[in-house]
């Protein structure tokens, strides 16, 4: 299985999940047009993929999904309470192309055990995406405040995770952001800090299998790609971890156009 970032940050997001030949977008932030040349620059034939799993209902993870849905005539995937938020944006949609799922109740697409994990946002029914192969399990983690007991222990069964490094919090504190919107990014239903990030990533290289990670979903403002990776690093020299893969095997994603392939093994 092969992770890739079409694009991930605030004006943006989407992941082209491969297993087999064939592709799962998961979340479509960007117009139709731009993710269709993010495909090419990426070596993705359209015509592999197979479906949209949608993370929630915010413009920069739907905006292009209703266009590609009926474009490439595929079914969506997401929650009933991401439909309700989301249907009048995606427009006109066949009702046999809607999958609603629910969070923690696995479903199977193109071989892959596809398990919505619930998180911590300001969206009516939010969920991220772990993938089994029966052999690797791989999850795209972002657009959370927090991530809660149950769904670390989840993750522990991981080897190669997409997770949301968003915000420097100093940065955060002492940027232009209004104190309302620094109150929500900050806030456990709002985005995880590089701090946060690196934590986490502490835990699950201490007791899981984690061995390959892409940081994702970087605030354009409040965030760089040198600033995310020195942070989460730094962490992980300091407990001693330069010796192992999850140190060495660490990138930190660009928020326009495509990233490096995750490999899932």
């Amino acid at each position: 299985m092969e992770i890739q970032s079409l694009a991930s940050g605030s004006s943006g997001n989407a992941y082209i999940i491969k297993n087999r030949g064939r592709s799962l977008l998961l979340d479509a932030g960007l117009s139709g047009r731009r993710i269709f040349a993010c495909l090419k620059a990426a070596a993705v034939d359209p015509a592999e993929i197979t479906g949209i799993l949608l993370s929630h209902e915010h413009n920069d993870h739907i905006s292009g999904a209703g266009i590609l849905s009926r474009r490439l005539q595929i079914p969506l995937y997401l929650t009933a309470g991401t439909w309700l938020g989301s249907r009048e944006k995606l427009g006109p949609i066949p009702e046999d192309r809607i999958n609603l799922i629910s969070p923690g109740t696995a479903f199977t697409v193109n071989d892959l055990e596809i398990w919505p994990l619930p998180a911590s946002h300001d969206a009516i029914e939010p969920v991220n995406y772990l993938f089994n192969t029966g052999l690797s399990r791989g999850a795209v983690i972002t657009d959370t405040g927090c991530v809660s007991e149950g769904v670390l222990r989840t993750l522990a069964a991981c080897a190669a995770l997409v997770l949301e490094a968003n915000h420097d919090e100093e940065m955060l504190r002492s940027g232009p952001y209004p104190r309302s919107l620094k109150a929500r990014v900050a806030g456990v239903k709002g985005h995880l800090s590089n701090r946060q990030a690196a934590r986490l990533l502490l835990e699950l290289a201490g007791g899981g299998r984690v061995n390959r990670v892409h940081l994702g979903h970087l605030s354009v403002v409040n965030n760089s790609q040198e600033i995310a990776l020195a942070t989460v690093t730094a962490h992980l020299a300091a407990a001693g971890m330069e010796g192992e893969p999850i140190y060495h095997n660490l990138t930190a994603l660009p928020r326009h156009w495509p990233g490096p392939v995750l490999q899932v093994k």
